[in-house]
């Protein structure tokens, strides 16, 4: 049998991305990553693991049907157990944030140490506890950059703490749960990568540490904002590649870091004060975030709006433009018009009407009307009007059917001109 599974469980926005690229590529003495599609087991465990996976968010977002995530739940399982009859280390690693999650079930944990128990003498469980604001800081942005429509509400990112470990102690039992507090001062060498592979006695030095999965800045956070606040989007198949390309044009975009007003966060502190004592206990130290300087802090929607305003100038010149805005709602339409070209530019070319706003018809009555404003007009207003969006379209249809008159106006003029300087 296996000697040990060595299970990390997140939470979540404590280097976890850089945990699993750097050990998942690492060769390592006496350990081995368990390969289970992708460095990141969370998915692969959620569909092996939930009663429910079509509900999990990322088969959501990719639109797999129930059927769809059934084949996948069988086929996971299956190969779950495959890679678990074929390790030839006496250790082995998994990683997945997901298991550390609120709304996590026992009866998920349970069934996850029935299946390693049948492979494995023990298991230990490893998790990271970060800081509530710094938590939600980092979440809010996770949350934006998975694509999920969300108003600033801080509520839906704080970490409860008691839900998160809790059911792990129960299950694992709390002297098999090592929880580490996700601070410099509590962690070899001050991070999270080196800490982790040191508690696991795998040799690992900084310069083969891979990071990934960066907090974006508060430039790039508030244009982000902005998108996915008002401008909703439907789930597609191949949604997580195109986003993540997506995400990535915004990595290297501004400088300043998010941070939310001290008022921002004051009530959910109170509101949650018996979690935070509960896991300051459970740590033997507070869990409270250190006081954070900031040039500028974020205390409502309205100072993101105010920020990605201020820098709608430098997101237009990712596209190599600069087209003049107005602070007021059509500036900020404008705004998201080019957030949605920029997303467009690189990854859903016109090539490939299936990720347009227009199919390969319309795209062909476009490309051969010859600049004619009517035609295109009215098949942007249909376009629009398939996608639900139906007072745009009306607008539109309305401009086209202006745009027809002048343009058949115009016509009648140079003809009427025609006939008089023939009949000289």
């Amino acid at each position: 049998m296996i000697e040990e599974a060595i299970v990390h469980v997140g939470m979540p926005k404590t280097g976890s991305s850089s945990i699993q690229d750097t050990l998942s590529r690492l060769p390592m003495q006496g350990v081995e990553y368990l390969s289970l599609n992708s460095p990141n087991h969370s998915g692969f465990l959620m569909t092996v693991l939930s009663d429910n996976p079509h509900d999990y968010h990322s088969h959501a977002s990719n639109g797999l049907s129930y059927k769809e995530v059934q084949e996948l739940k069988k086929n996971y399982t299956q190969k779950l157990h495959y890679a678990l009859e074929n390790v030839d280390k006496p250790k082995i690693l998994i990683s997945a944030e997901d298991l550390s999650r609120p709304d996590g079930s026992i009866s998920e944990l349970k069934y996850f140490q029935q299946i390693l128990l049948g492979y494995c003498k023990r298991v230990r469980v490893i998790g990271y506890v970060r800081p509530p604001i710094g938590y939600m800081q980092s979440a809010f942005q996770q949350r934006l950059k998975g694509g999920i429509n969300f108003n600033l509400n801080l509520t839906s990112v704080y970490p409860n703490y008691y839900k998160r470990f809790s059911k792990i102690d129960t299950v694992f039992g709390r002297e098999n749960v090592e929880l580490v507090p996700f601070r410099s001062d509590s962690l070899y060498e001050g991070d999270a990568v080196l800490d982790f592979a040191h508690r696991i006695d795998v040799d690992l030095a900084p310069d083969q540490i891979v990071r990934t999965n960066e907090s974006l800045s508060l430039e790039a956070t508030s244009l982000l904002y902005v998108l996915r606040r008002l401008n909703k989007s439907a789930p597609y198949k191949k949604f997580n590649r195109d986003n993540g390309q997506f995400i990535a044009m915004l990595n290297n975009f501004g400088s300043q870091k998010l941070v939310f007003s001290a008022s921002a966060v004051a009530s959910f502190l109170e509101a949650n004060r018996q979690d935070l004592d509960w896991i300051s206990g459970r740590l033997g130290s507070s869990i409270l975030d250190k006081p954070v300087v900031a040039s500028q802090v974020i205390e409502s929607e309205n100072d993101l709006l105010n920020v990605a305003y201020a820098n709608r100038l430098a997101i237009w010149q990712l596209f190599e433009q600069t087209v003049p805005l107005t602070q007021d709602s059509q500036g900020i339409a404008q705004l998201i018009d080019q957030l949605q070209i920029l997303r467009a530019k690189n990854i859903l070319p016109l090539k490939s009407p299936e990720h347009t706003l227009f199919n390969s018809n319309q795209l062909e009555s476009i490309a051969s009307s010859y600049n004619e404003p009517a035609v295109i007009l009215n098949t942007l207003a249909y376009a629009l009007a398939i996608s639900g969006q139906h007072v745009t379209s009306q607008c539109v249809r309305d401009a086209s059917k202006r745009a027809a008159k002048l343009v058949n106006k115009t016509r009648h003029s140079k003809t009427s001109q025609q006939l008089v300087q023939g009949s000289n």
